[in-house]
């Protein structure tokens, strides 16, 4: 299963994840193809950013309001939620339910960010959902500077085909923090969890745990209940407990206690085995990573509470669920070409990357592939990399939109001091090209091929996996 690379089952376009183009005259193109669609959604500045809820709010009022019909569960976190996302859609998907999801960013297309039952929106749908959106838009005669953001316009498209599709339950990942976000317009969701919080973003939500907190814990709503992550620092956990009992939102810490990895039943290539020690059951998990188990536990207890409100998940769902959720890019690994691919992009994710390489991987060679967006610390990276000893060789790359990462070659500067003498750091235009150099670079050891690592921007990664699933 960890080998499986295929995304889903269509002509994948060699789209970047995110487009660089700027607002222009595509989006007052009329719209008769799907290539229409991308065009007018990428004429979006995908960019900008309008923190805020009211200008969404009046849009569903006019479209009244999808979105408070659909059954759901809304997600943040700094770090974890997508992870739960992808692992409870699965489980309620194996539970015989029609699952909604709504994630983002997206890796390789911009579909992958809505998704029923593990199959993106169809290119039909897509296309009738965006142009529907825009005609909407043009009736009511809103001026351009206030019509959606890219993420909003996706949002609301989610809404409106989740409950054209008539889904069963929703999974909705927040984007950036909670409380301004454009997710967070539903008024009564089943269940909110919060999974993790860090230190990212800070220039948008806060310079403390605490500030942060309080805008993720944003997403909390009078009398719904909350599922809380394992591991929450304290003066986070204070602020949304405050806040929680402010609105009288019955809460649930999930906890590890009786939870165990079993690293003699784990490998990268069946899996991550977890145990639970007051039931004697064994779940595998499709995702690798040992912090899964973090994860694994706020899923448990989001299928808890929601057996409380009457949906039937049984156990043989929870196993079949986890063994096949597919969620790309978190610690990904690929037998054949003996790679690990992997978006984490902050100090949190990188500190995970480090315990899943132990984990797995300890005391073999490594090259590495590296990318970073221009507002992470470099660092980070270097920390990362002098935790396995000498790496064989560094190739660093920078993706589109190139203005928004470290220039390759600044990049490697200021990684280059921080390695052993002699060891080899190349630049490499593009991430195709970077994956081709990181290919030599595990052919030059006489016997053994190294580990190929591939981190430090989600961007990148997804474009990597493009380029697998095309068999380059």
């Amino acid at each position: 299963m960890m080998g499986h690379i295929a995304m889903f089952p269509m002509q994948v376009p060699h789209a970047m994840p995110f487009s660089s183009a700027k607002p222009d005259s595509s989006i007052q193109s009329p719209i008769h193809t799907f290539e229409d669609a991308l065009r007018f959604l990428n004429g979006l500045d995908v960019s900008a950013m309008k923190l805020g809820l009211d200008r969404i709010r009046t849009l569903m009022d006019t479209l009244g309001n999808p979105q408070d019909s659909l059954p759901m569960v809304h997600i943040a976190g700094t770090n974890g939620k997508g992870s739960v996302t992808a692992m409870l859609s699965s489980v309620l998907k194996s539970a015989g339910l029609r699952v909604g999801s709504f994630t983002s960013p997206h890796l390789i297309h911009v579909r992958e960010r809505i998704v029923i039952n593990g199959n993106p929106i169809l290119q039909d749908d897509f296309q009738y959902e965006i142009a529907s959106l825009k005609a909407h838009l043009e009736a009511l005669g809103l001026p351009r500077e206030e019509w959606p953001t890219y993420f909003e316009f996706i949002n609301v498209v989610a809404y409106q085909y989740f409950k054209r599709k008539q889904v069963d339950i929703t999974v909705f990942e927040t984007g950036l923090g909670g409380r301004l976000d454009s997710t967070n317009i539903v008024k009564h969701p089943n269940l909110t969890v919060i999974t993790t919080i860090g230190m990212d973003h800070m220039q948008h939500l806060g310079d403390t745990l605490s500030k942060i907190a309080a805008e993720k814990a944003g997403i909390l709503k009078q009398g719904v209940p909350l599922v809380l992550g394992p591991a929450i620092p304290q003066d986070a956990m204070d602020t949304i407990l405050e806040q929680a009992e402010l609105n009288d939102v019955p809460v649930k810490i999930a906890q590890t206690d009786m939870l165990q990895v079993l690293p003699q039943e784990s490998n990268p290539v069946t899996g991550l085995c977890v145990s639970q020690s007051d039931t004697g059951r064994q779940y595998r998990l499709s995702l690798l990573g040992p912090y899964q188990k973090n994860n694994l536990a706020v899923v448990l207890e989001c299928i808890q509470a929601l057996r409380h409100q009457g949906f039937v998940i049984e156990e043989s769902a929870i196993q079949e669920g986890l063994a096949h959720t597919y969620w790309p890019v978190r610690f990904q690994y690929f037998e054949k070409q003996h790679l690990i691919l992997d978006g984490s992009h902050n100090q949190d994710g990188f500190q995970s990357l480090q315990e899943c390489m132990r984990f797995y991987f300890q005391d073999q060679p490594m090259v590495w592939l590296l990318s970073l967006r221009g507002n992470r610390n470099p660092e980070y990276l270097t920390r990362l990399i002098q935790q396995f000893g000498k790496p064989l060789g560094v190739v660093v790359t920078q993706s589109n939109p190139l203005h928004l990462y470290h220039p390759a070659t600044q990049l490697a500067e200021s990684i280059r001091p921080q390695l052993p003498p002699g060891c080899p750091v190349e630049i490499a235009e593009t991430p195709t090209a970077a994956l081709a150099r990181l290919k030599a670079l595990q052919q030059q050891l006489p016997g053994q091929k190294p580990l190929g690592v591939i981190t430090g921007s989600l961007y990148t990664a997804g474009e990597i996996l493009s380029c697998l699933n095309r068999g380059e």
